[in-house]
């Protein structure tokens, strides 16, 4: 299988399994208006466990671990590209939908994040310390334009602002924090122990 001239290995059926089934069970969430319902912290507190379970999963679960092993490092980049969801957030803020704070914040960050990575894929893999050092850079945006999102839908939750957050966590766009968030802050974790390798790697040589 590839994607864009990148070879994908296929993935463990017990993984596809499990995420369909998350993903089904993060939909119905939504369309049911149960997170839009739960009082804070509670949709908070479960966005914080499902990204746990999926770095535990990512680094605990053999199967899984060594499936995301045969993966390159430009997949795992440019998966990302699904960030470009922040176009969404901005149009959403346009229209008073959703608070501007967060729309501004998440929006460009996650858009930001997304063009960066498709630059990183067509770059190819880094073979040198200065791409391993654009790559963990790049990382490292990424990973925090994910806590600076979570953290801005909270201050709003807290200070009951209007709009607030209520289409993030409705349907459709409710799996973006609880099944698009968790995946990508395992991935890039891995990102992290993937690049740490190559660079023992190259300092062994």
């Amino acid at each position: 299988m590839t994607v864009a001239g990148m070879s994908v290995p296929r993935i463990p059926r017990v993984v596809v399994v499990a995420a369909l089934s998350w993903l089904g069970l993060a939909l119905l969430g939504g369309a049911t208006g149960f997170f839009v319902r739960l009082p804070f912290p509670g949709p908070q507190l479960i966005i914080l466990a499902l990204v746990a379970a999926a770095l535990v999963a990512a680094t605990g679960f053999p199967a899984l671990r060594t499936w995301i092993d045969t993966l390159s490092l430009r997949v795992l980049v440019g998966i990302n590209a699904v960030r470009f969801i922040g176009i969404t957030f901005l149009m959403l803020a346009g229209e008073g939908r959703l608070a501007p704070v967060f729309a501004a914040r998440a929006g460009w960050g996650d858009i930001g994040v997304a063009v960066l990575a498709l630059v990183l894929v067509a770059a190819g893999e880094p073979r040198t310390a200065l791409g391993r050092g654009l790559f963990h850079a790049w990382n490292g945006f990424g990973l925090l334009d994910l806590v600076v999102a979570v953290f801005t839908a909270t201050t709003l939750t807290l200070r009951g602002a209007v709009p607030g957050i209520v289409p993030i966590v409705s349907f459709p766009l409710v799996i973006v924090p609880t099944f698009i968030v968790p995946i990508l802050a395992a991935t890039h974790v891995v990102m992290f122990r993937r690049l740490r390798a190559m660079g023992r790697a190259g300092h062994g040589r």
